[in-house]
């Protein structure tokens, strides 16, 4: 463990970044009966309503790109099964029709998600501009936007940070995906661990919450490499996180490893108890967004050949930790004693 790590852990009690009243919010939810902190859940009591994402593309790039790329990423991760979130039409576009149709639905309150490619490559004053136009509607809360930990400069943060002062609600959804330098290098990621580390950090002192999306069966982790990651992003305090299976998606470089042979999906079986070990070592005061990924459409997804859906996946995590007599965060306090 190298030393930053290691500091982290020796400074998690002293590190406290949930409000009293979200904590109140999570405690409740387990009171209720919930095995895990579900992050609706948690909204619709903090909102005490309904409140929904709205997913747009506003037509960013990666620059992680020059480099070849995320060997499990296709075009930009641009696959996406939402309608109204296509770069074809204009951010205005994508927010109006999305609001329409949700306000069918009797929901008032929204957040923009800027989902697919590194949406903070862009000149600040690009940034600031669709981040105003995006509040400019009463209906939305706040934003929630997918980034890498490379790609958030002080200059950034501190818009963001204002946005926080003025009452928003504003996310970072950081692909975190591992917290060890070697499966990084071997995901031609493009950045290391520590990035991951300050990013976390530095959007935390701004008042910005912070969702990694980790991806559990990535190529040569080990399960304790996997349990190390739920313990480190415990000790970083990180507000929420999306887990997803390793999906192998056509013209992508893990499908010419898969193809040799050199990396195998876990089944269904393997998965749903992987994800319970995970929630198992990971703090109980960590929303979970998601658990699967369920956006991919089947026409260029090669493995795994299970279905995906994110709320039968929920449904069959529940059912396995109701049989082991579990919930998030049961094995988290253990785990932690044993690292230090």
């Amino acid at each position: 463990m190298d030393n930053r790590i290691s500091n982290i852990y020796n400074t998690i009690i002293v590190i406290i970044m949930l409000s009293d009243e979200d904590i109140k919010i999570i405690d409740e939810i387990y009171k209720e009966g919930y095995l895990i902190a579900q992050y609706g859940v948690y909204v619709k009591k903090k909102y005490k309503e309904r409140v929904f994402k709205i997913p747009v593309d506003a037509g960013f790039g990666c620059p992680n790109k020059t480099t070849g790329g995320c060997i499990f990423c296709p075009d930009m991760g641009r696959p996406i099964s939402v309608r109204y979130c296509d770069v074809q039409l204009s951010l205005k576009d994508q927010i109006e029709k999305q609001i329409e149709i949700q306000k069918n639905k009797g929901i008032k309150k929204f957040y923009v998600y800027f989902y697919p490619g590194t949406n903070t490559y862009a000149p600040i004053e690009k940034l600031k501009e669709i981040w105003d136009f995006s509040l400019s509607y009463k209906e939305v809360i706040g934003l929630s936007i997918g980034t890498r930990p490379d790609c958030l400069e002080e200059e950034k943060l501190d818009i963001l940070g204002e946005y926080v002062k003025k009452g928003y609600d504003i996310w970072i959804d950081l692909g975190v995906q591992t917290m060890h330098q070697k499966t990084l290098k071997i995901l031609n990621r493009g950045h290391n661990v520590s990035d991951t580390i300050t990013a976390i950090q530095n959007c935390h002192e701004k008042g910005i919450k912070v969702c990694g999306h980790i991806i559990l069966g990535l190529p040569n982790e080990t399960w304790d490499d996997m349990m190390e990651t739920a313990k480190i992003l415990s000790s970083l305090k990180i507000d929420a996180v999306k887990i997803y299976p390793l999906v192998v998606i056509k013209g992508t470089k893990l499908e010419e490893m898969y193809w040799r042979g050199e990396y195998r999906t876990f089944d269904e079986k393997q998965y749903i108890s992987l994800v319970c070990d995970f929630l198992e070592h990971l703090s109980p005061h960590v929303l979970i967004q998601r658990l699967s990924k369920d956006k991919v459409p089947e026409e260029i997804k090669i493995s795994p050949e299970w279905y995906l859906g994110r709320l039968r996946i929920m449904n069959k995590v529940y059912e396995e930790l109701k049989r082991r007599g579990s919930r998030q965060g049961s094995r988290y306090l253990s785990s932690f004693k044993e690292s230090i």
